[in-house]
């Protein structure tokens, strides 16, 4: 599935190995942790989420099934959000 950031509504930046969102409509900052940051990254790449599951799998030792269970529920909050569409 592909994912867009929502940018009508956030701007989105990196910040050291993490990043920062700041929301237009709450006037609000919002800091992401790094995987928060690379999840993403990967989306304002237009990466597939297999695509940005598989890079998280290459860089942390982690299952794959385990990655994408956690990258799903951190798209889920992203999109509650509205930070994606």
């Amino acid at each position: 599935m592909n994912y867009q950031l929502n940018t009508e509504k956030i701007l989105f930046t990196q910040l050291g190995e993490e990043g920062v969102i700041y929301d237009t409509e709450s006037n609000e900052y919002v800091s992401l942790n790094e995987t928060f940051f690379k999840i993403l990254q990967g989306i304002e790449n237009r990466k597939t989420t297999e695509q940005i599951v598989r890079n998280l799998c290459d860089e942390y030792d982690i299952s794959e099934e385990k990655c994408a269970r956690e990258v799903h529920a951190a798209l889920l909050k992203l999109a509650d959000k509205k930070y994606i569409i």
